[in-house]
């Protein structure tokens, strides 16, 4: 919501896609994202719009990389992907932004998870929000360190901004330093690298559902139904499943 107020007043246009997890049983979702910022949806310039994962797994959701096109094709300045948040494999998004954000918050436990694989790899800017509270202090000692040990060497050193979201403190330093990151990503050619890389992952994530779609079809209306049914060894039904889709692939190929 501040990050959205802060961009127009240096007069860009803003879109912000909230991702808000669907329920596993009714595939329902609240989509209470967009509600917390009723202020800002009234904006001019300002597109909101709020998606449910619908199963979807790495924090985002399948048409939040159509929705991403269009926008872009529309012509707006800044794209926000709001996640569902992230955990130690859950880090799709950075696939597909130029610039990744974490936010975490002072003495929630989230230290040893930054320090362990995938989180601290993502980000390209690192925000503590609510930092007026108790043990701040120890937490940005561990976000640097976390940073130092991640980064070091490398091109670009990912800041930490200190933000107090109700206040929108530190929002300026942060739209800052993620201008920063997109006039590195620039200067680098790092920008056509990062778009031809997402390009090449949602190619693989649209054959990945398809097949896995193709190989649910197999197992619960397919052929080998009746095998499945009467039970048997599942790593032998699996190879019968992978061998029909080879040879679908083959007949389409040919």
């Amino acid at each position: 919501d501040k990050l959205v107020e802060e961009e127009r007043e240096r007069e860009r246009s803003v879109a912000v896609l909230a991702v808000d997890p669907s329920s596993f049983f009714t595939g329902g979702a609240v989509l209470g994202d967009r509600s917390r910022m009723n202020r800002q949806s009234v904006v001019p310039f300002v597109y909101i719009r709020s998606f449910g994962t619908s199963g979807d797994l790495g924090g985002l959701s399948r048409p939040v990389l159509d929705a991403i096109k269009i926008l872009r094709a529309f012509g707006k300045d800044m794209i926000i992907v709001e996640t569902t948040g992230v955990g130690q494999n859950e880090v799709e998004v950075a696939s597909f932004v130029h610039t990744t954000v974490v936010v975490t918050m002072p003495s929630l436990g989230d230290e040893l998870q930054l320090l362990e694989a995938g989180v601290p790899e993502i980000g390209d800017v690192f925000v503590l929000n609510k930092a007026d509270l108790s043990g701040a202090e120890v937490s940005h000692s561990e976000l640097r360190e976390m940073v130092r040990l991640n980064f070091e060497g490398k091109r670009w050193q990912p800041p930490i901004i200190e933000t107090i979201g109700t206040k929108g403190e530190g929002v300026v330093q942060l739209a800052d330093r993620i201008d920063d990151h997109f006039r590195f990503l620039l200067a680098s050619g790092l920008v056509a690298e990062k778009e031809r890389k997402a390009l090449r992952e949602e190619v693989y994530q649209l054959l990945k559902a398809s097949l896995v779609s193709l190989a649910k079809e197999k197992v619960y209306e397919g052929s080998v139904k009746g095998i499945v049914a009467d039970g048997g060894n599942p790593y032998v039904i699996a190879r019968l499943i992978l061998e029909s889709l080879s040879c679908g692939a083959q007949e389409v190929q040919d």
